[in-house]
């Protein structure tokens, strides 16, 4: 990856995509996902495998902005599952090297 926000762009790519191997393996062995609602964050590998595999089959992320600041990177997407939400999701990565560090989620209704 050449910087934070490739890892980042391709860290939402794959969780788009489903393809929970491959976000994985932009992370860090001891990653740290905290979304909003749930009383654990998820932990490692497995853990991002196990977030993936939760979200809804189809799930549509349409970029709407971008920030670097450093190691710390922040995507806003207009995100969709159709028929069922749509809200901005702002993702909080804080991203060592080129692996992904921690991530969290800020989310706001679309409407």
């Amino acid at each position: 990856m050449d910087s934070t926000l490739d890892v980042a762009r391709s860290f939402v790519q794959a969780v788009q995509d489903r393809n929970a191997d491959a976000a994985a393996a932009l992370c860090a062995e001891d990653v740290q996902v905290t979304l909003p609602g749930l009383p654990e964050p998820f932990q490692g590998k497995e853990g991002v495998r196990q977030m993936i595999r939760m979200a809804p089959l189809e799930l549509v992320q349409t970029p709407r902005d971008e920030l670097v600041d450093g190691k710390n990177v922040k995507i806003t997407t207009l995100t969709r599952a159709p028929g069922i939400f749509a809200n901005y999701t702002t993702w909080n990565f804080e991203i060592d090297g080129s692996l992904v560090r921690r991530l969290n989620f800020e989310l706001r209704a679309a409407n």
